[in-house]
């Protein structure tokens, strides 16, 4: 999958006045991506960093501890980038004076995907469905100011580079250090969607810890924990019961069911995490 992220990134434009230098962080327990690293042919240098942990945080904080630009784009190994990605995220980053940006990743499924699992698109990350400010996004595609105070002496957290949900918590804590948060819908980027996720049970797993990485993220950057947590779980109780009833209803449907179950999970995360479960480890395992 690195080969071919790699080989996307031959055609990606600069934005006007920039010029690119690609880090491949590799946090395998060996340097197995140095030859692939090392090999690539770019028009623009590579660096290869070794950061074996098996815990994406630490690749994560390598990179910005190596980046030396006024811009870090990060961009997963199993992603395709488009020609214009980096140059929509840069124009809005300047237009809008934003300290993060995030672009669409964009699901490709495999033929023999299940139908509900293709129409419903559980898998790509899309623009934001609520009004107001942006008040957090992911890494699967995202642009950041490094200098902005926001960011400055930021890191991802550890413990969560097994579970997920490290970039959840990084972003809420630069909206809620005054950072602004934008998203720029052209900065396409696709990803293939791995077969052992193409199921009902493993989106449920992943819509529960999102459930809790988020309720996460609100407790630790408030300024009235207790409230604040005690707000999200009386929310999370009463959305998570009605996902329940709307599945229940709708059980003959199976796109229907899936959505309200699907869901529901990510309620149920939130609750879980008001009461002090520790997030699941989904990620990282020999």
């Amino acid at each position: 999958m690195l080969s071919e992220t790699l080989a996307t990134l031959q055609a990606v434009e600069p934005p006007p006045g920039c010029s690119l230098h690609l880090l491949v962080v590799d946090n395998d327990d060996t340097p197995s991506a140095r030859a692939i690293a090392e090999q690539a042919a770019l028009p623009f240098p590579v660096s290869y960093i070794h950061a074996p942990a098996r815990n994406i945080s630490v690749a994560r904080n390598a990179g910005l501890k190596a980046a030396r630009g006024r811009f870090l784009a990060f961009l997963d190994d199993d992603e395709m980038a488009t020609p214009g990605w980096l140059k929509h995220l840069y124009a809005e980053a300047e237009d809008s004076g934003a300290d993060a940006v995030f672009g669409p990743a964009v699901s490709i499924y495999p033929e023999g995907t299940e139908d509900w699992m293709i129409s419903g698109d559980y898998h790509s990350t899309r623009p934001p469905p609520q009004p107001g400010p942006m008040q957090t996004g992911c890494t699967a595609n995202v642009l950041i100011r490094r200098r902005a105070p926001s960011v400055v002496g930021l890191r991802f957290d550890p413990d969560l580079g097994r579970c997920g949900g490290e970039d959840t918590v990084f972003f809420r804590q630069v909206y809620a250090r005054g950072g602004v948060l934008r998203f720029a819908p052209l900065a396409l980027v696709y990803e293939k969607a791995a077969p052992q996720r193409l199921s009902l049970g493993w989106l449920l797993q992943r819509r529960l810890r999102a459930g809790q990485s988020h309720a996460h993220a609100r407790i630790l950057t408030s300024s009235a924990p207790l409230r604040t947590r005690t707000g999200l779980l009386l929310a999370a109780l009463a959305k998570g019961s009605f996902c329940a009833a709307m599945s229940g209803l709708q059980a003959a449907s199976k796109p229907r069911r899936n959505f309200w179950l699907i869901r529901g999970a990510l309620h149920l995360g939130t609750a879980s995490k008001c009461f002090g479960m520790r997030e699941q480890v989904l990620y990282g395992r020999t």
